[in-house]
């Protein structure tokens, strides 16, 4: 229920689409936390179930999924794409505002 990710930095940038992620989230109630993880946060957090859902965005890809975190030799493996509640809501509205299937309240959209 709570989207965490890493705060703007040298690793980081500030890019369109993590942008529309964040506003998204924070839109459709989602708590949102920009903070530094630390790895072993990861890992225990994927081996307690309580990481559900990891994805990178940007423009080229919109959305991408992350199946395996591998650590030190161990594959970490999230949920199937399928069971992923939030990066598919959320890719979806991306597509559908970019795509014209839907209105696009903020003004994201910009004919050529």
């Amino acid at each position: 229920g709570k989207l965490v990710t890493p705060a703007l930095g040298d690793t980081v940038l500030s890019g369109v689409t993590r942008r529309s992620v964040l506003q998204l989230a924070r839109d459709w109630g989602m708590e949102v936390e920009e903070r530094p993880i630390r790895v072993a946060e990861v890992v225990e957090g994927i081996k307690a179930g309580k990481i559900t859902e990891a994805f990178g965005a940007g423009t080229a890809a919109t959305i991408a999924h992350i199946a395996v975190i591998n650590h030190e030799g161990t594959d970490l493996e999230l949920p199937p794409v399928e069971q992923r509640e939030f990066s598919n809501k959320v890719l979806k509205a991306l597509d559908d505002i970019r795509t014209g299937r839907t209105d696009d309240p903020y003004g994201w959209a910009v004919k050529v």
